[in-house]
């Protein structure tokens, strides 16, 4: 080990591994809460039918319990990914940071390019995902309510 500081392209290399780990990490989460909401869908899809032995009673719970908690994992979801977005821009923040030592300044001009053409940012699109799950979960909370589904 040396007593030099990193170059810039040294710190530069290593931050930008530390940015595409949280992405990683984004994604998998993503794909994780769209499985737990595929099975929160499906299991109050699989009680709809009747086929299952569930009681009236237990069956009038489950009628507002299912979307309830498919509600609460979306709410947390948004979150999540309201957290990860916000990690991610700061990650990109110090890295346009350390892009000063740099003749050319990739980041900042692709995230320039970026907002000029005016598009939106992917964790905005992204975070209709939860929301959409929320809407669905409130309508067959209303459905179940009003004796439409079971």
């Amino acid at each position: 080990m040396t007593d030099q500081d990193p170059t810039p392209m040294a710190l530069c290399s290593l931050y930008l591994a530390t940015a595409e780990k949280v992405s990683d990490r984004r994604a998998a989460a993503n794909a994780w809460m769209l499985s737990v909401n595929s099975a929160i869908v499906g299991l109050y899809g699989y009680l709809a039918q009747g086929e299952a032995s569930v009681d009236e009673p237990e069956r009038a719970v489950w009628q507002w319990a299912i979307p309830v908690a498919g509600a609460l994992v979306c709410i947390a979801w948004a979150a999540l990914l309201k957290s990860y977005s916000q990690l991610n821009s700061a990650k990109f923040e110090v890295l346009q940071e350390i892009e000063n030592a740099f003749p050319h300044r990739l980041f900042y001009r692709e995230w320039l390019h970026y907002r000029e053409g005016g598009r939106r940012r992917l964790s905005e699109i992204e975070s209709w995902v939860p929301w959409s799950f929320v809407a669905l979960y409130a309508a067959i909370l209303i459905a179940s309510v009003h004796g439409a589904a079971y």
